[in-house]
Formats: C-alpha cells, sequence, structure tokens
C-alpha cells in the first residue's frame, strides 16, 4: 500500500519525553493556516509516495532504540487506511503511540480509539467556533463550508470527552498576533473543552518559513502576553488545566 509521507526521522526527540520517538511526517492538510511551520507538507506530492512497508521495516529497524512513534504532518487523519496500518505496527512492536492531529476528523479519530491504537493525542485546536474559524484556517471549500467543518471539530472534542480517562490528551494553540490572541478569543475556546480531562497548551508563534508571507516577519506573542492570557483564562474558568509552552 503507498502513502503520500513527506518525512520520517527514525529516532528524534520531542517535546512531551526526554525519550526518543520516530517521527513520522503525513502529507496532505485540509487546513491552509497561514501561520502553518510546515508549509511543504500542505499538499500530496508525487514525490512524497512511499510504500508502507518501507515505513514499517524502519519501525522494526527502531525497535529497542525508540520509545514509541508519533504521526504528525501534514493532517495524519486524511490517510485512514495508511494510518491505521502504522498503528497496528506500532502496536504490535509495543511502541508507545502519539497522534497530532486538527481534529477535523472526527470518524478516523473514533475508529483508532474504539480500536486502542493511540495512547496519546495532541489536537491542535486552532481558533473559537465563530466568523475568524475560516481566517485562521482557511479550511473552507465550495463542498464544505467552516460551518461543517467547525462541527466536525465539535463532534471529536465530544468523542475526546468520552476517552480521556483512557488516552492522554493535549490541546495545543497557536498565539499569533492579528488572529489568534484576545481574551475573548481564548475564552470561548476554554468554554469548548472545559470539562475534557486534558492539558491544554499555548505556545507562541514563531515567524520564519511559513504558508503566508505575511506572517513570516511578524513578532512573536512574549512570555508576559502568554502569561496574561493564561491569567485571564483561569480567572474565569479555575478548573481548567493551562500551561505555557
Amino acid at each position: 500500500m503507498q502513502a503520500f509521507i513527506a518525512e520520517i526521522i527514525p529516532a528524534g526527540g520531542v517535546e512531551f519525553t526526554n525519550e526518543l520517538y520516530t517521527k513520522i511526517y503525513f502529507s496532505g492538510c485540509d487546513f491552509k493556516c497561514p501561520y502553518c511551520n510546515t508549509p511543504d507538507m500542505l499538499e500530496t506530492k508525487f514525490e512524497h509516495q512511499i510504500d508502507l512497508r518501507e515505513v514499517k521495516r524502519e519501525l522494526e529497524n527502531q525497535r529497542g532504540t525508540v520509545e514509541g512513534v508519533l504521526l504528525t504532518g501534514g493532517e495524519p487523519c486524511f490517510q485512514k487506511q495508511a494510518l491505521l496500518e502504522v498503528l497496528r505496527k506500532a502496536k504490535e512492536l509495543e511502541l508507545k503511540t502519539v497522534l497530532d492531529t486538527n481534529g477535523s476528523k472526527p470518524e478516523v479519530i473514533e475508529a483508532l480509539l474504539k480500536n486502542e491504537l493511540i495512547d496519546i493525542i495532541i489536537m491542535d485546536f486552532k481558533a473559537p467556533f465563530n466568523q475568524d474559524f475560516d481566517k485562521v484556517t482557511k479550511s473552507s471549500t465550495f463542498f464544505k463550508p467552516a460551518e461543517n467543518i467547525m462541527e466536525d471539530i465539535k463532534q471529536t472534542l465530544q468523542i475526546l470527552k468520552s476517552y480521556d480517562e483512557k488516552v492522554e490528551i493535549v490541546f495545543k494553540t497557536t498565539i499569533v498576533p492579528g488572529l489568534v490572541f484576545r481574551k475573548e478569543d481564548l475564552l470561548k475556546m476554554a468554554e469548548e473543552i472545559e470539562g475534557i480531562n486534558a492539558v491544554w497548551e499555548l505556545q507562541a508563534f514563531r515567524s520564519g518559513v511559513v504558508t503566508d508571507r505575511m506572517y513570516r516577519e511578524i513578532n512573536s506573542p512574549t512570555n508576559s502576553f502568554l502569561e496574561n492570557l493564561r491569567d485571564a483564562v483561569k480567572k474565569e474558568i479555575p478548573d481548567i488545566n493551562i500551561r505555557l509552552k
């Protein structure tokens, strides 16, 4: 079986542990966020095609060296069958499995959780569910408007809530000047995930090679700015588990 995979890092560091992980970057994404720092992975390209047997061999070769496998991108859930095959192989090898997703494919995420193929799920919670959502994600199409995509993500949140005692859940939001940066934005988002047993991680946008050139020179928000946002949310919703990256 063929899949679109832009890069495989056999053994590399990850943010959530000191252990080494095999990192697999799936190409293709239904979001086109202007601040995305992997713009070369937003489309499926011929040069990204790979036989999944090669991916499985790489996992076998790293057994004993790595703690687990991180599936990211792009959007891994864009390629359901390939994702299932890689995760089943990882479980066969007794590797820890981590999925990094935008949450727009609830049926895929539910299938993975039902089959106990995921240990940690990191969901990029991009924006509040309002008129700014499509400005942040550039995800709407003629066939699927932003309203439908927001409903899909809300469905994913409900699914995660029903599995939050079985898997570790991390929500991740990038604070981007001019896009997602207001206290009101964060409070609306906090209300959506309140009650889910999860960590909500706020991280600062970093300029560089991103999708939209306009964002390549924008200054990153300061630590004190993020701290003020965190404190404002905690003041209104004290029980939410929020941290800064």
